[in-house]
């Protein structure tokens, strides 16, 4: 959509790529170790090294390698008590990651009015207590939790990466109702979102 076709008296809105654009480095793997503490994380990592290795080759699906890494480490856990790790480790180890350029362009975007957005496809489990600290809007993977309450480290919905982050955005915003989109992300994953905006920023706040 061009710029002539939105609204020139609604906000801005700002998408934003997560994990390697906002913060640096994956936080998927930070906050396993969090919760499972370094010892057993690497030993971890040593039986998961073939299914990594084949992911790092292209030749299993980033979703598979996601769920194999959090079913190992994270499945049967009470949700309950993964989300007060997640609070805990937003707090405590999360802020280590990010990048304050990235954090200094959300906080001048808030001070205008612009609408925040996070597209990610990180899962809720640990990327919504720092939204809702943050006050951005979340879009992101959804972890399932079966009828016990416990989360069995599987998807709830698809991956949301590539396509799936610009379906996402189209099912929940109106690129229309906005004076200007901006987009920020890091990685091929990020294509569709940046093509999304009039102003796309590809691997920014790393100066």
């Amino acid at each position: 959509m061009s710029a002539a076709a939105r609204d020139p008296a609604g906000p801005t809105l700002a998408l934003f790529d997560f994990d390697g654009t906002l913060t640096i480095a994956d936080t998927m793997f930070h906050f396993v170790r969090f919760v499972v503490g370094g010892p057993r994380f690497m030993l971890g990592l040593l039986w998961l090294g073939p299914a990594l290795a084949l992911h790092a080759a292209g030749l299993i699906p980033a979703d598979r390698a996601k769920t194999t890494l959090l079913r190992h480490f994270l499945g049967g856990r009470p949700q309950a008590e993964l989300e007060a790790a997640a609070r805990r480790w937003t707090t405590e180890a999360l802020p280590a990651l990010l990048r304050p350029a990235g954090q200094a362009r959300l906080a001048a975007l808030r001070a205008e009015g612009a609408r925040l957005v996070l597209v990610s496809a990180s899962l809720d489990l640990w990327l919504r207590p720092y939204a809702e600290a943050a006050g951005v809007q979340l879009l992101c993977t959804a972890g399932a939790v079966d009828d016990a309450g416990r989360f069995t480290g599987a998807l709830a919905g698809p991956n949301c990466n590539g396509p799936e982050k610009e379906r996402r955005v189209r099912a929940a915003l109106r690129l229309e109702d906005h004076a200007r989109v901006e987009a920020y992300g890091d990685s091929a994953g990020d294509k569709e979102l940046l093509a999304l905006a009039d102003a796309a920023y590809f691997k920014p706040f790393r100066g």
